[in-house]
């Protein structure tokens, strides 16, 4: 083997070595896009599923306060009823009362 014929197979070798550089800088970067890429769709997966779990509990709480309301409006109701019904039974004697103390001075 003489001078030129190790320089050239040299000189292949480098260019071989530089695209197989070259190969491996673009796979590199297209390993890093798509990890990029893949890294915010799961960024944007995990605050869809964050808004949807705070909506699913602001859902809930929601229903729940408005079991609740019912429960105490009913209740409500209830001892509006029972002192109504509680003052027209005492109304006449609460009259009979008045009246007397007027005619008593």
């Amino acid at each position: 083997m003489g001078k030129t014929e190790i320089l050239s197979w040299v000189k292949r070798a480098e260019e071989d070595a530089d695209e197989t550089l070259r190969e491996s800088e673009e796979e590199a970067q297209t390993i890093r896009t798509k990890a990029r890429t893949r890294a915010s769709e799961i960024v944007s997966e995990s605050r869809a599923t964050g808004q949807e779990d705070a909506r699913a509990l602001v859902d809930e709480a929601r229903a729940a306060a408005g079991k609740e309301a019912a429960m105490v409006s009913v209740q409500g109701d209830e001892q509006i009823t029972a002192i109504r019904a509680n003052s027209e039974s005492q109304r006449d004697a609460a009259v009979a009362i008045v009246i007397a103390s007027f005619m008593a001075d």
